[in-house]
């Protein structure tokens, strides 16, 4: 039987102890020991994901007559079908959340998802299918949920899981990308297996993926409804003014890629896909230096 610890991690910012809940398995402990104390990260050996688009882009040309562009105009809500060789890096955290592979051993989710799932899932188009990975550890940022600013302000999670994910096709870690990828008018790939309709679907068995536009800060804080008139430098809105393709229930926590790789994760909204309600994401590359200062990999 698992015993139940806590998992001690200096936070960078601000310098203060916090503990983190996991379970004490001999894998486990041994990617504590080596994370944590001895900050030993393997050499990377394997491919991200943009490093890989390419080849992946010819693949498409030959096969299908497509070019990168017109893949990623055709794909939730609004979005269509593809394969998890799209979105290698895409996983659920437990079975009503998204999450992105950043390193084999290591997923970044939405703090909102709480710290309660003890698996992930990946490697499969179907969510049926995908296989169950058990995680070690939740690490929360330390000011989830303490902004006067918006209750969703810092919405990060980071999960180290038991044992790590293989890289293949069909998984595969990607890269965080830069604040100056987010920029107005950019397109942001949202995937995942979550409703298709505000309250009225279901999680999906196919995962899905939705191309849309970043919206400019200011435009998105003066809509006319209000409700994102408080968000804040850690958060950028996407979607189309009209409506009709967004993330959903269920895709929280998932990736925001632009130019293949990792910017933002699903972090709230107001229904789906309505007019003047775009979607909200927590911009990923600002907390760049907390992410390096739990998982140790050079980012």
């Amino acid at each position: 039987m698992y015993l139940i610890f806590c998992l001690v991690a200096l936070v960078y910012s601000e310098q203060n102890v916090s503990e983190y809940k996991g379970i004490l398995t001999p894998d486990c402990t041994r990617a504590y020991y080596r994370i944590f104390v001895t900050r030993r990260v393997p050499p990377r050996n394997y491919h991200y994901f943009h490093e890989k688009i390419d080849l992946h882009q010819k693949i498409s040309d030959n096969s299908q007559g497509k070019t990168l562009e017109d893949d990623l105009n055709w794909r939730i809500v609004g979005g269509n079908i593809v394969s998890i060789e799209d979105v290698p890096y895409q996983v659920l955290y437990g079975r009503y959340c998204g999450g992105s592979l950043i390193a084999p051993q290591w997923v970044i989710t939405a703090a909102h998802c709480k710290d309660k799932e003890t698996f992930v899932l990946a490697g499969s188009t179907r969510r049926s299918q995908a296989k169950s990975y058990k995680i070690c550890a939740h690490f929360i940022h330390p000011k989830w949920n303490t902004s006067k600013t918006h209750n969703h302000d810092f919405d990060y999670q980071l999960v180290l899981l038991e044992t790590p994910i293989p890289v293949t096709p069909s998984s595969r870690p990607i890269a965080i990308g830069s604040l100056d990828d987010v920029k107005p008018g950019s397109m942001t790939s949202i995937s995942g297996w979550g409703h298709l309709q505000f309250k009225k679907s279901r999680m999906q068995d196919l995962v899905r993926r939705v191309s849309i536009p970043v919206m400019d800060d200011e435009e998105c804080r003066t809509l006319s409804n209000g409700f994102f008139k408080n968000i804040t430098p850690r958060m950028f809105c996407a979607g189309y003014r009209a409506g009709a393709k967004d993330s959903c229930q269920g895709d929280s926590g998932g990736p925001a890629v632009i130019n293949g790789k990792l910017v933002g994760l699903v972090s709230f909204g107001v229904g789906c896909a309505f007019p003047d309600t775009p979607g909200v994401y927590s911009k990923i590359p600002v907390v760049r230096d907390w992410i390096r200062s739990i998982t140790a990999l050079p980012l």
